[in-house]
């Protein structure tokens, strides 16, 4: 299978090591020269978009640049792949951080069709994105959705890499989706033949909190012993908003069976310090 993946960061690095048996193509330039006539070049199966930019604060002060990014040059590339034939395949990665909860305000997680409440300009670009290519077409893209990806790799992206710094920890109630799930995820895609197409929430079984994982963290050695403090303090202080979100979502739970996420973190964190 021709897969092009786009984007060197935490998951496109991860899925460019993960899929090594496709003949995989790493698109390193700007986004919006993957032009249709570059695609016709690659004559890809999949189309695999991992790129944005994702700091908080960068975004909202680079709105031009961050609107560019996530919003403008993922969706001329999904017309470019439409335009290029009936066939191809376009993977999306948004974003769990487009609601702010982490419940709903009847209590439950966030589905994936749930309307989006963002609390950041990143999330908002985000949000936009998602709405936009499902109205191009929503039966020739998949939008996968993770929570504070993490895995063994040192990479600043990854979630474990982040709380390792910070002395103090909320304990809110947050979905995590470990590198492991969402190349389980990708693969499914990549091979399904019928429902495949849509929103996916992608995430752990279950739910954690900052501060349960830099315990977890803290008894593998990386750090020392978090102390808590409330989501109040943190937002008193952290411009823009950092949400908390707790995902479900019952086609993915059903067709992937996640692993407990305590678990995932343990694995994975056994791999950072070893």
């Amino acid at each position: 299978m021709n897969i092009v993946i786009i984007g060197k960061g935490q998951v496109g690095s991860i899925l460019t090591e993960a899929l090594t048996d496709h003949n995989v193509t790493v698109w390193q330039q700007n986004l919006i020269d993957l032009t249709a006539d570059e695609l016709a070049k690659l004559n890809p199966d999949v189309v695999i978009n991992a790129a944005g930019k994702t700091d908080l604060l960068w975004c909202e002060t680079h709105a031009l640049q961050a609107f560019h990014s996530n919003v403008e040059a993922p969706v001329a590339v999904y017309r470019a792949v439409r335009s290029l034939n009936d066939k191809t395949f376009f993977i999306h990665f948004s974003s769990g951080c487009i609601w702010d909860g982490p419940y709903r305000t009847d209590g439950k997680p966030f589905g994936p069709y749930d309307p989006p409440t963002p609390a950041a300009f990143y999330s908002w670009t985000k949000a936009a994105c998602d709405s936009m290519l499902l109205a191009e077409d929503p039966n020739r893209v998949a939008i996968l959705r993770p929570r504070q990806v993490f895995s063994p790799i040192t990479s600043p992206r990854n979630t474990l890499m982040k709380l390792v710094r910070y002395e103090k920890l909320i304990d809110t109630p947050n979905s995590m989706t470990s590198a492991e799930t969402i190349v389980k995820m990708v693969r499914y895609l990549l091979t399904a033949t019928g429902d495949r197409a849509g929103v996916w929430n992608v995430y752990d079984k279950g739910v954690t909190t900052p501060f349960r994982v830099g315990q977890l963290l803290a008894e593998a050695k990386l750090r020392g012993e978090p102390t808590a403090f409330t989501k109040a303090e943190l937002d008193a202080f952290h411009k823009p908003k950092r949400v908390d979100t707790v995902l479900y979502d019952e086609r993915f739970e059903k067709t992937i069976k996640p692993e407990p996420v305590e678990d995932m973190l343990r694995a994975a964190i056994a791999g950072l310090a070893a």
